[in-house]
C-alpha cells in the first residue's frame, strides 16, 4: 500500500483520536485565531490557492512526509501552470507554509505531530487533484 493510501486511511481512522488532540495542536500553530480554518484533525487545504498546493506537494516530499511518486509528479505537474508560476503562495508552500485563509498562513515544519503533518499532506494531494486543469495522470504503480 502506498504512503498517500496509508495516510488517507490514517486520517480517515484516526478522526475520533485526532478530534481529541486537535484542540492542544490549534494552540500551538495558532489555528483557533483563524476563523476560516475549521478545527479538525489537522489544519484545512480548503482555503488554500492550487500554487501552494503545488509548493505543497514539493514540501512533503522533498520532506520524506510523503515519498508516494504521486505526490512529486502532482506538484510538478501544478508547477507548470502560470496561475502557479505567479501565485505568491507557491514558494510559501515549498517552505512548508500551508494558507488556511486569507493572507493567513500556518507553519507546517512547527506542527509536532507526525500523523497530523502526514494527513496534511495527504488533505493537500487530494484537493490538488481536484484542482488540477485536466494535464495531471497518475505515474504507473510497480
Amino acid at each position: 500500500m502506498n504512503t498517500l493510501r496509508k495516510a488517507a486511511l490514517a486520517a480517515v481512522c484516526g478522526l475520533a483520536l485526532a478530534a481529541g488532540v486537535a484542540p492542544a495542536h490549534a494552540a500551538n500553530v495558532g489555528v483557533a485565531s483563524v476563523p476560516e480554518a475549521p478545527v479538525g484533525p489537522g489544519p484545512t487545504v480548503d482555503n488554500a490557492s492550487v500554487g501552494n498546493i503545488a509548493g505543497l506537494m514539493y514540501y512533503c516530499y522533498a520532506h520524506n512526509i510523503d515519498d508516494d511518486t504521486t505526490v512529486r509528479s502532482l506538484g510538478r505537474s501544478l508547477a507548470k501552470r502560470s496561475d502557479v508560476k505567479n501565485d505568491a503562495a507557491y514558494p510559501a508552500g515549498g517552505a512548508g507554509q500551508l494558507m488556511v485563509g486569507p493572507g493567513q498562513m500556518i507553519d507546517l515544519n512547527t506542527v509536532d505531530d507526525k500523523d497530523i503533518r502526514t494527513a496534511t499532506c495527504a488533505h493537500a494531494a487530494q484537493r490538488g487533484i481536484q484542482l488540477d486543469d485536466g494535464t495531471f495522470m497518475l505515474p504507473l504503480q510497480d
